[in-house]
């Protein structure tokens, strides 16, 4: 049985929903088969992507999906209640809003887009249709590691949580294909950022879906109104492995600092260049505990040899979150399908592009930005 929506509500009485994925890249492969393989509650109607090696790799891995080139073409098929976009990041808010309007749940990748003015029309979107469901892909709140620490910081026996520090580092690519990448990624604030900046406010109590006594609870439209839950951030960088980046005003490796409001900070160190694989490491410190989150070792095997000891890193972000992937679709299935609010909404993405964009300046201008009254820095 598959869902029936109406007026952007589902009937209870149905079981499945049917979710079309747009864009067929790492990212799209990896929804698309979560979602037809790892959903119970979900069925996968069709994949779009104009890559013609999309349509190949639908039929070798997807079967009884129908594939179409062109993403506009979901729009029109009768039997899709939601979508997942995942395609290039220019293309995120128009099809966003066209899946708005026509009462289609939206489950999208980060970010909304890599400039903060193109997204507000999304948030204007959703809010004229609270109807639909629009959720954002920040996959570590998915991560059953990240979980275990949101839930021990709101159990309260670390006390109040006051420093985030995050570092996220991305294996080295030598290939080029980065660089290529990084022009039109929003830089690295931006791109590779935006999940720690994310998960600062979740953990640090300041989005609207945080922990509960810090929150700041704002509508989509009227983030920016309400009041200030950021006060000032910092940022610098260097280039050492890229030198190609500094062309572009971007750099292979970023320190920044977050002062929120509410009292509590987060110190962020960003990586292009891991030479041991993906690395994520989160410490939050409390009043009465420390609490860390460490990367995990992708393989229970240990290696003995004549250079020591070891066990191997997680190559990438994909390996390092694939689980989350998993449990993030699954969450989104259960806000539609059960009409619960979203664990991450388009309010938290355009909060946290707007920090985004405020240490993109620090780094560029070479001093802090504060943000004003109305919620945005002042640039």
């Amino acid at each position: 049985m598959t869902a029936a929506i109406v007026n952007g509500t589902h009937d209870k009485s149905k079981t499945k929903l049917r979710i079309a994925t747009l864009g067929c890249g790492r990212m799209g492969q990896r929804h698309a088969h979560n979602v037809h393989h790892l959903t119970p509650r979900a069925d996968l109607v069709a994949v779009a992507d104009p890559a013609p090696a999309a349509q190949k790799w639908v039929a070798e891995n997807l079967k009884g999906v129908r594939y179409f080139s062109d993403p506009e073409e979901i729009f029109s098929i009768p039997d899709v209640d939601a979508v997942i976009i995942s395609t290039i990041t220019s293309t995120h808010a128009p099809l966003t809003i066209r899946a708005i309007e026509k009462g289609i749940h939206v489950l999208l990748e980060k970010p909304i887009s890599i400039d903060v003015e193109d997204s507000r029309p999304v948030l204007e979107a959703s809010d004229a249709h609270p109807e639909v469901k629009v959720m954002i892909g920040f996959v570590r709140r998915f991560d059953t590691a990240f979980n275990e620490l949101y839930k021990h910081i709101a159990s309260t026996h670390a006390g109040q949580p006051f420093l985030l520090k995050s570092t996220t580092q991305d294996a080295y690519d030598p290939s080029g294909f980065f660089v290529a990448y990084a022009k039109a990624s929003g830089g690295i604030f931006m791109d590779c950022g935006i999940h720690d900046i994310d998960m600062s406010r979740w953990l640090l109590g300041v989005s609207e879906s945080g922990q509960g006594k810090g929150t700041l609870h704002q509508s989509s439209a009227a983030a920016s109104s309400e009041k200030p839950t950021v006060k000032r951030v910092f940022a610098t960088g260097l280039t050492v492995r890229h030198p190609e980046l500094k062309e572009q005003e971007d750099c292979d490796n970023a320190l920044g600092i977050v002062e929120y409001a509410n009292g509590s900070s987060c110190t962020l160190h960003l990586s292009r260049i891991g030479m041991g694989g993906y690395e994520s490491l989160v410490e939050v410190f409390g009043t009465e505990q420390k609490l860390t989150v460490e990367t995990p070792a992708s393989s229970q095997l240990k290696i003995t040899d004549g250079h020591g000891r070891r066990v191997e890193s997680a190559p990438t972000y994909i390996e390092r979150f694939g689980e989350a992937f998993i449990h993030e679709v699954n969450a989104f299935v259960d806000s539609v399908l059960d009409d619960k609010p979203v664990p991450a909404t388009v309010s938290d993405a355009f909060q946290a592009a707007l920090i985004a964009k405020a240490l993109t300046v620090s780094y560029h201008t070479g001093k802090p930005v504060e943000f004003g009254e109305n919620g945005e820095p002042i640039v």
